[in-house]
């Protein structure tokens, strides 16, 4: 059983806080990156400052995928025999990912109205309402490893068939982003697979990022079982170099892969680059646990704020899109309304501090409500989502 050859790990032996940093540290660059997108003026957006801005962050999102792969990876080698089998765990753990693919859908919709969506949604809107955000491309990644997981039901053939689909992903992106191809289908289905009509995340090339953590969290879980954690990081180390080095010389010889592609969207060359950043990150943070834990400061290294920030991302992101960007229910008090596009970067850096801040002890209030209320967070999650649907389907507004 794959579950028991984990104790160390299961038990807390292992160190692991690098985790936990990691998560936090992709949510702070997640606040970061949207505040200043959203507030500072045209002009300063025109630098060549928030240019280099613009390239550090675009490792957020694949950060942000990579977490959650790893997050699978830790629950299922946890509970083995529950994650391959047809069970109420199955069935549960299933249903949050359609709750995240739903939510993604719902953050996009223009009214909180189907028959107002149906009847007064302009094509813009309905381009709006399909777009495929980091919400939905963590649910459908979720569902189908499930779900795959179980059709499979062994470890070393689910981790070679997610490394095949990974290969997949990447070197097919440019396939599924060409314009002929795309007009051919459904606008909903044509957002899922590319960005063509503004998608920010769809599962051509993101998933992959999902999958690529699914994978580095499985085999460094094999790794610690069998003490060998210091020689996976080393390679993963020497392998997130490799992936930098090998994309950028790819990508500057005089012949492509393919004929017509974007570097910054479907290249395969820059997605191993962002990858191998993600890899010496989480390199570079297993080192700096080691160090500090053989120093006994583990105190100084896993600040508990920025533990819960990594271990409340959802509510964190959905929480910032709110306060941000607005939605149905406040489309005219946000941030967005009030300051888009005005601000220097002395004003933008203060509401990304204060925001941070806010969403700090949010989260903090969020996490004791769900571990000590359970009960109340439960009737508040099940009155949401009936509230949601309820409006969906029967208001006229």
């Amino acid at each position: 059983m794959v579950s028991k050859t984990h104790d160390k790990w299961i038990e807390g032996k292992g160190r692991y806080g690098f985790l936990d940093l990691y998560r936090g540290i992709i949510v702070i660059f997640m606040l970061e990156g949207h505040v200043l997108r959203e507030l500072l003026t045209p002009e300063l957006k025109s630098t060549q400052l928030f240019t280099i801005h613009e390239i550090f962050h675009g490792i957020t999102a694949p950060g942000f995928l990579f977490g959650a792969g790893f997050a699978f990876a830790i629950a299922t080698l946890r509970r083995w025999e529950q994650a391959t089998t047809l069970n109420y765990s199955f069935f549960r753990r299933s249903w949050r990912a359609i709750i995240l693919i739903f939510m993604g859908y719902v953050l996009h919709v223009p009214f909180l109205s189907i028959q107002k969506t149906s009847s007064l949604a302009t094509p813009e809107k309905w381009n709006e309402l399909f777009l495929f955000d980091v919400l939905q491309c963590i649910g459908f990644s979720l569902l189908a490893m499930r779900l795959f997981l179980v059709i499979v039901n062994k470890e070393k053939l689910f981790i070679a068939s997610l490394i095949f689909f990974l290969f997949g992903i990447v070197y097919s992106t440019p396939f599924f982003w060409n314009e002929q191809f795309s007009a051919s289908l459904h606008p909903a289905l044509a957002s899922a697979l590319n960005g063509l009509k503004g998608s920010p995340f769809p599962l051509f090339p993101y998933a992959g990022f999902l999958l690529a953590g699914t994978g580095v969290s499985w085999l460094f879980l094999r790794a610690v079982q069998s003490e060998k954690e210091h020689i996976f990081i080393k390679r993963l180390l020497l392998i997130g170099i490799f992936f930098i080095i090998a994309g950028y010389t790819l990508d500057s010889l005089p012949f492509k892969t393919y004929s017509d592609y974007s570097f910054w969207y479907t290249s395969p060359n820059y997605f191993w680059i962002r990858l191998g950043f993600l890899f010496i990150l989480l390199s570079i943070l297993w080192y700096i646990e080691d160090f500090i834990a053989s120093h006994r400061n583990s105190a100084l290294w896993t600040p508990k704020w920025l533990t819960i920030l990594g271990v409340e991302s959802l509510f964190v992101y959905i929480a910032h899109l709110l306060i941000l960007y607005g939605w149905v229910t406040n489309t005219n008090v946000n941030l967005r309304q009030f300051a888009s596009n005005q601000l220097d970067y002395t004003l933008s850096t203060i509401i990304f501090i204060a925001m941070t801040l806010f969403l700090i002890y949010a989260s903090f209030a969020w996490r004791y409500l769900k571990k000590n209320h359970p009960i109340l967070m439960k009737g508040i999650f099940t009155w949401m989502g009936f509230y949601l649907i309820w409006s969906l389907l029967f208001s006229l507004y």
